[in-house]
């Protein structure tokens, strides 16, 4: 929605003439015996409109994993696009390349707002240790430490 759909939107809540639609000066809350009349058309009807604005948005990242034929785990992953960062509580760019054929291992992550790098890491996946998941300490789906 545009600023200035919000704006019109924004505007249009209020009390109107329930006749000739005149946008009146009055308080919502005031009962009949306190209006007065609309001074266009003199009707005492009342209109009461209320506009609602709700925003969303998408995120989106996309995963791939490459296995070649005969072979269980994947020679190469990538992941890119939104991630949320609980620590911070905020949005980020991710860009992470695992390469396990070539020993290598490529992250980037941005702000998406000002495309400022937050963390970058380029290094052999083989020395890629105590990160995410193998961090010690960190217990495995099995419930393992």
């Amino acid at each position: 929605m545009s600023s200035e759909e919000k704006k019109t939107s924004a505007n249009s809540s209020g009390v109107y003439c329930g006749n000739c639609g005149l946008k009146l000066e009055e308080d919502s809350s005031a009962t009949t015996e306190n209006r007065l009349p609309c001074p266009l058309c003199g009707s005492m009807t009342r209109a009461i409109k209320v506009a609602v604005l709700d925003v969303a948005s998408c995120k989106e990242k996309l995963k791939t994993k490459a296995r070649p034929q005969g072979r269980r785990k994947p020679s190469y992953e990538h992941v890119k696009g939104d991630d949320f960062h609980r620590d911070t509580k905020t949005w980020r760019h991710l860009d992470r390349v695992i390469d396990h054929d070539n020993d290598e291992y490529h992250e980037i992550v941005k702000n998406p707002k000002t495309g400022e790098i937050l963390h970058e890491c380029h290094e052999p996946l083989s020395q890629h240790r105590g990160h995410g998941a193998a961090k010690k300490g960190h217990k495995t789906k099995d419930g393992k430490q």
